[in-house]
This record gives C-alpha cells, sequence and structure tokens, in this order.
C-alpha cells in the first residue's frame, strides 16, 4: 500500500547526481525493473536532509499524520539499526511507495549505494497508508504544495520550469488510477471536471538549475504553489482533489520523480471553517544560474526551500 519511507543514513551526503539517487531507489524498491519510464515506476525520490529525524513525511497538512502528528496515522513499522557515523552525522532520505499490493522488495536496506559512495543504515520508518484512507475525509478547496527539490512538467515535448495546475493534477490523476484498486479510480469525466476547476491561486520561488551530466542541465521550480478550485466546485470534486492532494506527498510532481525531481511537502485547506491564512513564503535559497554565471547544483535531493 502506499507508504513514506524514512531512510536515515550515518554521515553527510555528497551531492548525489540524479542517476545515483535513482540506482539507490531502485535497489530498495525496484530491483527487478530498472528499465522502466519515470512514470511506470512505483516510487519517487525525496530529498536528502541532515538530521531531519522521524517526522519528516511530509504529511503534516493532509490530516493523515505521521509520528507525532494529529490525524490518520496510519500504520507506523519503525527500526533502529546499526549507529551514526563520526561525529553522529545523519541524513534522512524520504521515499515513496505507490503500489496498492505489492511488497517493498529491498525493505530494510542495510546500506544504500550512491555512485561510488556505500553508506550504513541507522535507522528506517516506514509509514504506510491505504489508498481508501488517502481518499476519505472532508472535501478541500485547496492545497498549499512546497516544491522542495526542482520541479517541472512537459507540455507538448517542451519542458515547463512552473507550477502549472493542471498538469500538476492531470500527473498526479495518472498516476492514482495507475496504483490505486478500481473501485478508488478516478473516471475520465470526473477527472476532467477536477482539472477543469483547478487553478493557481498564488505562486512564490525560484528557479533552479540541476547538473545532468555531460553538459546537461534541467532547470526545475523550488518555492510554494498555492492550487484552489473554482468556488462553484462540488463537494464531490473537491473530495478528489483534497485526495490527490495528499497523494502528491507519496507521488511527488511533474516529471522524473524517481529521479529526485518533484518531491512535495503538502498542507491541505478544508473546506470547512477555511479561513485563508496570510501568504508568507518560505526562505529560499536563491538558486544558482547560468544566467547569474554561478554554478548548478549537482543534485536534484539537496533540499532547496527550508520550512
Amino acid at each position: 500500500m502506499p507508504s513514506i519511507l524514512l531512510v536515515r543514513m550515518a554521515g553527510a551526503i555528497p551531492d548525489a547526481a540524479p542517476r545515483w539517487l535513482l540506482a539507490a531507489a531502485s535497489a530498495i524498491c525496484d530491483p527487478a525493473d530498472g528499465a522502466r519510464a519515470d512514470e511506470a515506476r512505483p516510487f519517487s525520490v525525496g530529498p536528502l536532509v541532515p538530521d531531519a529525524g522521524p517526522n519528516a513525511t511530509g504529511l503534516g497538512g493532509t490530516g493523515l499524520g505521521g509520528r507525532g502528528d494529529a490525524g490518520l496515522a496510519g500504520a507506523w513499522e519503525p527500526s533502529t539499526c546499526g549507529t551514526p557515523g563520526r561525529g553522529g552525522a545523519v541524513t534522512t532520505w524520504r521515499l515513496g511507495w505507490l503500489a496498492d499490493d505489492a511488497p517493498l522488495p529491498g525493505w530494510q536496506p542495510d546500506t544504500v549505494r550512491f555512485g561510488s559512495q556505500v553508506l550504513p543504515v541507522v535507522g528506517a520508518d516506514l509509514h504506510r497508508y491505504s489508498y481508501a484512507e488517502l481518499a476519505q475525509g472532508r472535501p478541500a478547496r485547496g492545497a498549499r504544495l512546497t516544491m522542495n527539490t526542482p520541479t517541472f512538467f512537459s507540455r507538448d515535448g517542451r519542458d515547463l520550469p512552473l507550477p502549472d495546475p493542471a498538469l500538476a493534477i492531470g500527473g498526479l490523476l495518472a498516476r492514482w488510477n495507475t496504483y490505486a484498486p478500481g473501485p478508488l479510480r478516478i473516471g475520465a469525466d470526473d477527472a476532467r471536471a477536477l482539472v477543469e476547476a483547478v487553478f493557481l491561486d498564488g505562486v512564490w520561488g525560484a528557479s533552479s538549475e540541476v547538473e545532468l551530466g555531460h553538459g546537461l542541465r534541467q532547470v526545475g521550480f523550488v518555492g510554494q504553489a498555492d492550487l484552489r478550485l473554482l468556488a462553484a466546485t462540488s463537494d464531490y470534486t473537491a473530495t478528489m482533489f483534497a485526495a490527490l492532494a495528499r497523494f502528491a506527498a507519496f507521488a511527488g510532481v511533474g516529471e522524473r520523480t524517481a529521479h529526485g525531481f518533484g518531491a512535495v511537502d503538502v498542507d491541505v485547506v478544508d473546506v470547512v471553517d477555511v479561513v485563508r491564512a496570510p501568504r508568507q513564503m518560505a526562505p529560499v535559497a536563491v538558486p544558482p544560474s547560468r544566467r547569474s554565471g554561478r554554478a548548478p547544483v549537482s543534485s536534484p535531493a539537496a533540499r532547496t526551500v527550508r520550512r
């Protein structure tokens, strides 16, 4: 069933190239089929965060909760192993698992390899939720997505490094319908109504470039985006919107989510007693850019937005 995986590794992680992130995640989540396209992989790759602890699920604002949070706590399976590295430095890596009925083939890992560096795992948590749990709850009219790693979309064969609401929801719909059990899948008419109802209510952030190797770079957006529904949207459609917003913390948004792009934290605004909070931008490190003459980052998993 859908899960948030938190892997705690001894030591600090150097910049991890997207291909290393994919290989490391595949060893845990999909060791038998490394040739799939990103959209067909049943996992997403989140940021590498120093000293994040066991609560870095990205679910705190979804109503699902996690360890220490209110709401539906799902099934939490903690474990510890090994010892911290020299100096006690620990890095937490968040992964999302999407398959409903398949177990995690490589869980829990004893080590994680990034390129030539092998790091011991000193702790691991598995936060499990069913698709029914993700789908239940009150309808929501808004959600704030905090893009922790560079996020981009594809439109007509071109990359779009901006938070497009229709593309974000459309991608989540496709992944939900791929992995959710049949009775919970969203039909074409309902999906169309949802995509047509969502709009971008606010955005704060900047562009960021990631070095892919061989002189190639990928531009993405880091920051926050508020998605909202049109006022006339039915509660039925708003309930689907709430489910997909929660699902975003597991699946990521945009393209190449299995390579470390598009990892998000989610805050869902419920339809009942909605009080729109003042818009405040989380501190965002202004990313390097070719236009500024500074070098791009080497890893999409270097968390850019800090809360």
